[in-house]
C-alpha cells in the first residue's frame, strides 16, 4: 500500500463498505473455492475492452493517480508535480507490472492498456527493473538500491537461488502482488514463472504482509469506472487464500508440485525448535528458506536428502544465530523448479 496502514477497525469498515457496494458483482463466485473460484473470477473480470494505451495513460496521470497535480513513484515514494495535462512522456513514466515482454502474444493491446497493472514510476528505476521478475533480494547490502527522501527502498539484486530479481519497497509489495495475481487470473496463458523464478509464493507473502488500504480500494473503483472490471483480490483479499492457500492462515501447506511435499510441521505454534517433514521422490539437493511476512529472507540452508521421507529442523534463529522475534514465518523447501511452502507461527515461551 502507498498510504499508511489503517487501524484494524477502520480497515474492517472499509472492506465492509466495499463488499456491500460490490455484492452483486461477486454474487456468482462468492461461495466458490479453489479452481472453481479461480475460473469463476476469470469469467467475471474478462469484460474489459479498452485497447488504447494512450487513453489509459491520460486516465492514469490526469485523474486516477493524480492528487492536486502530484503523482508518486510506486518504487521510491518520490513525488512529481505534473499538473493535469501530463501523459507520461518523459519522467515519470509508466510501469507495466506484468512486463510486456512476458505477454504470450494474444490480446497484447488490451494487456498493455490494462490499468490494473499500470503504475507511475521514476523512469530510471522503471528501466532498471526492466523485465526482471519480482522476488526477495537475498542480500540488500550488495544490491542496487532505489530510494528518494522517504523511507521507501526498492532493490535489484540476486535472490536466494542466484537469479536477478527486483524487490519493490515494503509500502507497495501488496499492490504489486495483487496486480500480478489479477493479471494471471484475467489473461489465460500467462505465467507467474519468469526467468526461472516462480513468483507466486513470494506474492502470497506480500499480499498477506501488505493488505489493501483505502487508497487501493478507491483506485480499484476508479479503474472499474473506466474499463468495466475490478481486481477481485482488492475487494476480497480472502479469495487469495481460498484459491492458493486454504482457509487457515496460521497453518497451511502450499505444495507447488506433487513431486516435493511438506507433510507436517510440528509443533505449530512452536517456541524454540520446529520439525519439518519433507518427502521427495528421489535423492536431491534441497534448500530450506525461512521468510518473515515482510518477504525478507531470515534463514537458509541446503542439504542433500535421500528419496522418501526426511526431516529438517529450524531452531527459530536467523543466519547469524540470533533468535528471531515471535510471529508468522513462511518455510519454503525447493529443489530446482520444484517447491513447497508452509506457514508457521513462532511464539514466546512464557
Amino acid at each position: 500500500m502507498i498510504k499508511n496502514k489503517l487501524k484494524p477497525f477502520l480497515l474492517l469498515v472499509l472492506f465492509t463498505v466495499a463488499f456491500c457496494l460490490n455484492a452483486d458483482y461477486y454474487d456468482g463466485v462468492i461461495n466458490l473455492t479453489g479452481d472453481a473460484l479461480f475460473n469463476g473470477l476469470r469469467n467475471l473480470i474478462s469484460h474489459n475492452t479498452n485497447t488504447s494505451y494512450d487513453a489509459s495513460k491520460v486516465v492514469l496521470y490526469q485523474t486516477l493517480d493524480n492528487f492536486d497535480g502530484y503523482v508518486t513513484c510506486v518504487y521510491t515514494g518520490q513525488e512529481y508535480y505534473v499538473g493535469f495535462n501530463y501523459t507520461g512522456s518523459s519522467n515519470p513514466n509508466t510501469e507495466h507490472t506484468y512486463a510486456q515482454s512476458w505477454f504470450n502474444g494474444t490480446d497484447t493491446d488490451k494487456k498493455k492498456s490494462d490499468l490494473h497493472h499500470l503504475f507511475i514510476t521514476n523512469s530510471v528505476v522503471n528501466s532498471s527493473r526492466g523485465n526482471y521478475p519480482f522476488d526477495v533480494v537475498a542480500n540488500h547490502n550488495t544490491a542496487t538500491v532505489y530510494y528518494t527522501y522517504t523511507p521507501w527502498q526498492s532493490y535489484r539484486g540476486y535472490n536466494a537461488q542466484n537469479r536477478m530479481v527486483f524487490e519493490p519497497a515494503d509500502e507497495f509489495k501488496g499492490n504489486i502482488a495483487r496486480a500480478l495475481l489479477y493479471f494471471y487470473t484475467r489473461y489465460s496463458g500467462e505465467s507467474l514463472v519468469q526467468q526461472n523464478v516462480d513468483m507466486l509464493p513470494t506474492l502470497l507473502i506480500w499480499h498477506s504482509f501488505d493488505p489493501p488500504d483505502a487508497a487501493e480500494i478507491t483506485r480499484n473503483t476508479g479503474v472499474f469506472n473506466y474499463q468495466n472490471n475490478r481486481n477481485p483480490y482488492i475487494d476480497h483479499p480472502e479469495f487469495v487464500a481460498r484459491i492458493w492457500g486454504g482457509n487457515d492462515v496460521e497453518d497451511f501447506v502450499l505444495p507447488a508440485s506433487s513431486e516435493l511435499t511438506i507433510n507436517a510441521v510440528y509443533p505449530n505454534p512452536f517456541t524454540s525448535e520446529l520439525s519439518i517433514g519433507i518427502t521427495t521422490p528421489k535423492s536431491a539437493l534441497l534448500t530450506t528458506s525461512v521468510y518473515n511476512l515482510k518477504g525478507q529472507l531470515v534463514y537458509s540452508e541446503s542439504s542433500v536428502f535421500s528419496a522418501g521421507a526426511n526431516k529438517v529442523f529450524w531452531q527459530g534463529q536467523d543466519n547469524k544465530g540470533q533468535n528471531t522475534p515471535a510471529g508468522i514465518y513462511l518455510i519454503k523447501v525447493q529443489s530446482g523448479d520444484k517447491q513447497a511452502v508452509t506457514k508457521v507461527w513462532k511464539v514466546i515461551d512464557d
